[in-house]
């Protein structure tokens, strides 16, 4: 009897456990949906034909010097 009853707590607790961990990173992940990022394609490094796309929010790239509003209004 003893058994069985460990082998249905286990169980529940793995059917359990999966459920709470999806619920922490679901409010991070909205924690970063609120902030919008801006992505910009940047000129290719020198021998390369390949460009590069950069994402920041606005306040990391005012960190960089970049004027995200001057930049859309073009």
């Amino acid at each position: 009897m003893f058994s069985k009853s460990l082998s249905i707590l286990a169980s529940v607790m793995l059917t359990v456990s999966p459920a709470m961990a999806a619920d922490q990173p679901a409010s991070k992940a909205q924690a970063r949906a609120r902030e919008k990022t801006y992505c910009l394609q940047l000129e290719p490094f020198t021998g390369s034909r390949l460009s590069r796309t950069e994402c920041k929010t606005k306040k990391q790239w005012e960190l960089e010097g970049v004027d995200i509003d001057e930049l859309l209004a073009k």
